[in-house]
């Protein structure tokens, strides 16, 4: 497969990149941002990608260490600003529109190991073996982060519901 065909089929994947992306809390103009760096850095390696490999797997790999990157340089750009204002604080409490914002939020809470295997798994639909070989983590290990994530979000709801009713 050509480069330029290589491309051709990884735009297919376009929304559920995007979706990739705003479900791991990223807006959607930096998400449309992070799917062109994923599409820049399959052209660079595009020699790596084997065939008989799941293009889909491929570019999640990518696409999650396109996160990473970003959040990494998030991380250096808000540590420069806690220097310069120290009296900056955000909001804990969850937007009060509706269950799917309500769980967007719950999810944007869980830590990003199992904020990753929720996305993949069940907002991308992805097998455990498919995620597994995107995060690389044994099978077993998404399938305990997965319980775990489960478990954490559960806790949130019912916190908030606790709350709520108070």
């Amino acid at each position: 497969m050509s480069g330029e065909e290589l491309i051709a089929e990884a735009h297919k994947f376009e929304k559920k990149l995007l979706n990739f992306f705003w479900r791991l809390g990223v807006s959607m103009s930096e998400g449309e941002d992070l799917v062109q760096e994923t599409y820049m850095r399959l052209w660079s390696y595009r020699r790596r990608y084997k065939p008989s490999a799941k293009l889909s797997t491929f570019l999640f790999l990518i696409a999650r260490q396109v996160r990473i990157d970003a959040l990494r340089g998030e991380t250096r750009r808000a540590e420069r600003e806690e220097e310069w204002s120290m009296d900056r604080q955000e909001s804990e409490s969850p937007p009060q529109h509706g269950m799917r914002e309500d769980v967007r939020w719950a999810v944007s809470q869980l830590s990003e190991p199992l904020r990753e295997v929720v996305e993949l798994g069940v907002f991308q639909d992805l097998p455990y073996a498919e995620v597994g070989e995107i995060l690389g983590i044994p099978v077993g290990t998404v399938k305990s982060r997965m319980s775990n994530a489960l478990k954490k979000l559960k806790e949130i709801f019912n916190d908030e519901g606790s709350r709520g009713n108070s």
